[in-house]
């Protein structure tokens, strides 16, 4: 008898210390968001496990508390098995780029509660100088091409290439590749002609298109135009002799 009840003891002693339910978590970020304005910002998937099942849920991003979805839409509600799944836009920077933090807690407990960090890059290009002649070497620097493609191993990728499609009067006139993107936010810096043609270009208005699409398509879904204003030089005159 002594024996059975040091054994039921036991056995409750270790039902008791049992470890609590985990909290709640979100599944890791792509390591970069690009956003080109500030309505034209990419989506951050959530996905979340070890939630309250069927409880609401608040979602902050840098701690700034995200709009509820308007009507007939639900707000962030986890399901009956405690996952957590939605979408809300990185956050908008005017230069550079910068990490920032997702985060989802319960409305009712604010306890059960998870974060991950991921990083935000404005899409641009600059020439640097502003201004150069045609014949003139610039240094192209852009950031935000993330595009990647399937890679020469299975279930691999690579970040695409990024190309420059220099477009006069609506039509591509010549396409060159500027390298490819380096780093989790997708950065470019190539050094070249600012006009890769032999002749001089028009005079005129002209658009470099910088994409990740080897062909030109004026309607690429990541693309940065940098306009550049061909004007005909003018020869000094000589001074007359006396």
């Amino acid at each position: 008898m002594l024996l059975r009840t040091l054994l039921l003891t036991a056995a409750f002693a270790a039902f008791g210390a049992a470890p609590a339910a985990a909290l709640p978590q979100l599944k890791p970020l792509k390591p970069c968001y690009v956003a080109a304005q500030e309505e034209q910002r990419e989506f951050v998937v959530v996905d979340g496990l070890g939630f309250t099942p069927f409880g609401f849920v608040d979602i902050y991003v840098d701690d700034i508390l995200q709009p509820k979805p308007a009507p007939p839409n639900p707000e962030p509600q986890a399901g009956f098995d405690g996952t957590l799944t939605g979408s809300v836009q990185a956050p908008f920077l005017d230069s550079g780029q910068r990490t920032f933090t997702l985060r989802a807690t319960e409305h009712a407990n604010s306890d059960n509660t998870a974060s991950v960090v991921s990083k935000v890059t404005r899409l641009s290009v600059e020439q640097v100088p502003a201004k150069a002649s045609t014949r003139e070497r610039v240094r192209f620097r852009g950031r935000g091409f993330t595009t990647r493609v399937p890679g020469p191993l299975p279930d691999t990728t690579v970040p695409a290439p990024v190309y420059a499609h220099y477009v006069f009067a609506g039509k591509s006139r010549k396409t060159v590749r500027i390298g490819t993107p380096t780093g989790d936010c997708g950065l470019i810096s190539s050094k070249r002609r600012q006009f890769p043609f032999k002749k001089s270009p028009r005079v005129g208005v002209w658009t470099i298109q910088f994409d990740q699409e080897a062909l030109y398509n004026p309607k690429a879904a990541v693309r940065v135009p940098l306009t550049i204003h061909v004007r005909k030089m003018i020869k000094p005159q000589r001074a007359q002799e006396r």
